[in-house]
This record gives structure tokens, C-alpha cells and sequence, in this order.
């Protein structure tokens, strides 16, 4: 059984999107999507019966430029396409990649969507096991609806990377650094000030630090980096978008990568980091310990006491790095690859358009 699948965002540049549907796509399933609201409500018309719309993140519908009143005639707009669908027999997938959209400027605006969301999708993926319990603060995910859907690694979807002296040479690195890495797009959520914070404090329990700060970067986010740069501590930096040919070598010129991420419930980079054999620190939230705690290659910082000395205090443990720690990264990243998720997400879409279709009553 197959018919369209309507994915919203459609990123094309996402890796994780073009991952996902390689399954569906052998099995006869067509897959389109848009981007916006307006593009969107144009595409209605083609969805029927047996048909899917597959909701990833929320930001295109209240998280924009405009004013709280555009935000919130975006938001109704949006409920009013949900209904819609329901009532065409479309069936409706909501993929929970955050707590809420990052750096929302209506955080109650995004509750009040999540909570549309939850209430009116079929189905709910969870990447993170432990999603429901990170989001209760804000929404509750009814349980029968919830199905676990991790995110694979990249294995197999870079080119093989260069040897760690290679990529040195390549990014103008001393081949006996010890580096330290933040390779994505580097936003304010990330937690850069700690990280730059932290790299000063550690500096003078690891010789030769080097830090490298690799991703696509907004203008006020490049001043503040600048402000913050840690003294004495060699920084290579770009602040553009790193191309899916060349990431490999960033992430290979690094011995360790951390993300202190302050409100995440998923990351693909620490999938990137186990796909090149890097090993990574992050903060010791609860979701995430339960999804890497049992990791070699990831180790964790407390978050309960100052972020900074703890992060450099864990930096500064991460050194030298053992290559068995390089070696159990690889192994997970070999265990689900893409085709484990894109098989996996079948199972999950033949399932539902197999199921009697719910009716949702019109308020």
C-alpha cells in the first residue's frame, strides 16, 4: 500500500529528511513537501484518503519575524489545516526533534501548537526514548500514540574521512594538538559562551589546546564569539556552512567534540561525531544519559554545579583520548544506519494507513 507523503518542513539541504524516506521511496511511496504555510494550504488540494503529512519541526508556523498577531493568525491557520486533513482521511505524523522550536519568540504560542499536535496526530516519533518525560513541562504526549523511531547515524552517507593528520594539515592544525570541537550550525541555544569559557579554564591543564568552531553562524552570534575567545588558546575557525564534502575533515582534525547544548532533546552531530569515530561530551541531562549513558565515547558534565569549571574539568579528563573510545564510536554508528531507520519508518506508515481511521471531532 502506497500513496504521498507530505513532509513540512521540506528541507532539502537535511540529510536526516533525504535518510528517512529512502525506504518509502523504493516501496512506491511519493514524497513531496513544502516549507511554509502558504505553500502548504496550496498543496491541500492533492492529499486524500491514505495519504500522509509528516510534521517535523514547528518553526515555519509561529516562530517568524513578524508580529505576536501574525504569529498567532499563523497558528489558527495551521489548526484549521490540521482539521482539514483529518477530515480528507489524511493521516497525520508529528516527529518531536525539540521540547520547543529554538529560539522561539512566542514560547506560549508553541506550547499551545505542540499541544494542537499532540491532540490531533495519529502518530507521535520520539527519537529520544525519554521525549515525553523531557517535554512534560510544557505538553503531555498521549502514549498510545507514541512510537520510538531512532535517529541512525551517517555511516555510509560521507565519504570515508581523511586520517587526523591529513585533515590537520588541510585546516592549518599542529599535528600534536590536542583539539577540542564544535562542528554545526552554531546558534545561541548551543552554549558557546561555555564552551569558549570552558576551554579557557582548561587550557592550562592540557598542553597544546586548540579549539576548532566549525558551522554556520548569525552575525550577532560571530560578535559575541569574539568577545568571549578564550586568551592564549589557538582557535581555527569558520563561521559558513560547511558542505556535506567537507565536513568529514572537521570532524577528523578533532580529538573530542562538545555540545553543551542548553535545551535539546536530540543532536545530530553527536550521531556525526560517532559516524567519524569521535568521541563527545555533553551536558548530563537526564534524556540524554538515558539515551548515551552507556556509551564509551560520550561522557557527560554537571549541570548542577557552575557549567563552566565542570565542562573544563571534563575537557581536561578527556585527554588522551584511548583509541578503544575511538573504536566503541564507530561500532554504534555501524549498528543503525540508514536503512535500519528507513525500514523501520515503513513498518511505522503501513502500520497506521492500515489502521481504522480515527475521527477527530470538529470544535
Amino acid at each position: 500500500m502506497s500513496g504521498k507523503i507530505h513532509v513540512f518542513p521540506a528541507w532539502a539541504q537535511n540529510p536526516y529528511l533525504n535518510m528517512l524516506y529512502v525506504g518509502a521511496r523504493s516501496e512506491g511511496w511519493r514524497v513531496e513537501g513544502t516549507k511554509t504555510i502558504e505553500t502548504l494550504v496550496e498543496a491541500l488540494p492533492a492529499l486524500s484518503e491514505g495519504d500522509i503529512f509528516h510534521i517535523h519541526w514547528t518553526s515555519p508556523i509561529v516562530n517568524s519575524d513578524g508580529t505576536r498577531e501574525i504569529a498567532e493568525r499563523s497558528l489558527k491557520r495551521f489548526e484549521g489545516i490540521l482539521l482539514r486533513l483529518r477530515k480528507a482521511g489524511v493521516r497525520i505524523v508529528w516527529t518531536v526533534h525539540n521540547t520547543l522550536a529554538h529560539n522561539t519568540p512566542y514560547p506560549d504560542l508553541e506550547i499551545r501548537l505542540a499541544r494542537m499536535l499532540a491532540e490531533r496526530a495519529d502518530r507521535i516519533i520520539q527519537l529520544n526514548a525519554s521525549t515525553g518525560d523531557a517535554v512534560s513541562e510544557f505538553y503531555d504526549l498521549p502514549p498510545e500514540k507514541i512510537v520510538t523511531l531512532p535517529h541512525a547515524s551517517y555511516a555510509g552517507i560521507y565519504s570515508e574521512p581523511p586520517s587526523q593528520e591529513e585533515a590537520r594539515e588541510l585546516l592549518g592544525i599542529p599535528a600534536d594538538a590536542s583539539v577540542i570541537g564544535f562542528v554545526g550550525q552554531i546558534r545561541g541555544y548551543k552554549g558557546i559562551p561555555t564552551l569558549l569559557r570552558a576551554v579557557g579554564k582548561a587550557s592550562s591543564r592540557v598542553d597544546d589546546l586548540v579549539l576548532v568552531l566549525a558551522g554556520k553562524t548569525a552575525p550577532e552570534e560571530i560578535a559575541l564569539i569574539e568577545r568571549e575567545l578564550p586568551s592564549g588558546v589557538p582557535t581555527v575557525r569558520r563561521h559558513s556552512f560547511i558542505s556535506d564534502a567537507n565536513i568529514s575533515a572537521w570532524f577528523a582534525a578533532c580529538d573530542v567534540l562538545v555540545f553543551p547544548y542548553e535545551r535539546v532533546l536530540n543532536s545530530g552531530s553527536v550521531l556525526l561525531s560517532a559516524t567519524f569515530g569521535r568521541p563527545c561530551i555533553l551536558p548530563a541531562e537526564p534524556h540524554l544519559i538515558a539515551e548515551y549513558g552507556a556509551q564509551p565515547w560520550v561522557t557527560f558534565y554537571d549541570t548542577r554545579r557552575d557549567q563552566v569549571s565542570a565542562l573544563a574539568d571534563t575537557i581536561a579528563a578527556a585527554f588522551p583520548v584511548r583509541e578503544n573510545v575511538r573504536s566503541a564510536a564507530l561500532r554504534f554508528a555501524s549498528e543503525y544506519s540508514t536503512l535500519h531507520m528507513a525500514w523501520d519508518y515503513v513498518a511505522i506508515i503501513e502500520e497506521l494507513v492500515s489502521s481504522p481511521t480515527q475521527t477527530t471531532e470538529v470544535s
